[in-house]
């Protein structure tokens, strides 16, 4: 209204000068004899045309108003649309929250679960306990025995130092390939099997579920776990990942995409060669 405050001026004022005229030829044309009034009356077309102008004005004003309110109406339309984006940008960050939460509630959940089964877990041999992850400390050393047993020189000349038997042991150890570490892994495997099964088949659905989720910042869950496992574990799980078979595979390529094994202490292992494809 206060916008449009010059546009009223000038059809108001339109209006009275429009009143006026008409008043001022009335009251010119009512003291006219009789026979004057007629030709006065032909004068009219003069004011016919004056008033048709003012009309003219009137129609032009209207136009004005209407194309303001029309601006007005785009306004509050892009003010509108932008609300409505900002409410879509709302809802969108309130959806990830939203599945972020129930990622994360059902990722520790496993998580739980896959500490509770090593937690649980016991091993008895040779009249020693091993509880929890002192498990993997047992499973390593019989890892570390086969490959030993497997290092040994076929033939032994009864000259043969200790220092010497250890150098051929040391050099074999260098020769051994990722097939032969997998072939004696498979046979400590096999003899804890009923612990490792359970455990790694966890272990690799966590990892699998966290990769294939809709998340940012996998890495940071991806850590959570690294942060949770000792370092034999890490060899265990190291070897455990040599398995031929497309899982395996696939889990290969996730200790790879997101540097699980990074910090896995190489000078453990019997050569370097075998975790060439964590480089």
């Amino acid at each position: 209204m206060k916008n449009n405050w010059h546009y009223w001026v000038i059809g108001v004022g339109s209006l009275l000068l429009m009143s006026i005229t008409l008043y001022m030829n009335y009251d010119y044309a009512t003291g006219l004899a009789c026979d004057q009034q007629g030709i006065f009356g032909d004068m009219f077309g003069a004011s016919n045309a004056f008033f048709t102008g003012l009309s003219f004005t009137g129609v032009i004003i209207a136009i004005l108003l209407q194309r303001q309110e029309l601006k007005l109406q785009r306004q509050e339309l892009t003010l509108t649309r932008n609300e409505m984006e900002l409410t879509r940008d709302e809802f969108a960050t309130q959806n990830y929250t939203m599945k972020l939460q129930q990622f994360e509630n059902t990722f520790f959940q496993m998580l739980n679960l896959s500490n509770s089964i090593i937690n649980n877990s016991f091993l008895i041999e040779d009249e020693n306990q091993y509880v929890g992850k002192q498990i993997f400390d047992k499973v390593n050393k019989e890892i570390s025995r086969l490959i030993n047993n497997f290092a040994k020189p076929q033939e032994i000349d009864e000259n043969m130092t200790k220092y010497d038997f250890r150098m051929k042991v040391q050099k074999n150890k260098q020769r051994i390939t990722s097939e032969e570490i997998n072939k004696i892994y498979n046979t400590a495997y096999q003899k804890y099997r009923h612990i490792l099964a359970h455990y790694f088949s966890t272990l690799n659905t966590i990892f699998n579920f966290v990769h294939h989720s809709d998340i940012s910042k996998k890495n940071i869950y991806i850590d959570i776990i690294k942060s949770q496992m000792s370092t034999t574990e890490k060899i265990v799980f190291f070897y455990n990942s040599l398995k031929e078979s497309d899982e395996y595979s696939e889990i290969r390529k996730l200790i790879k995409e997101y540097n699980i094994l990074n910090d896995l202490e190489f000078q453990l292992l019997p050569n370097q060669d075998i975790a060439s494809y964590l480089k």
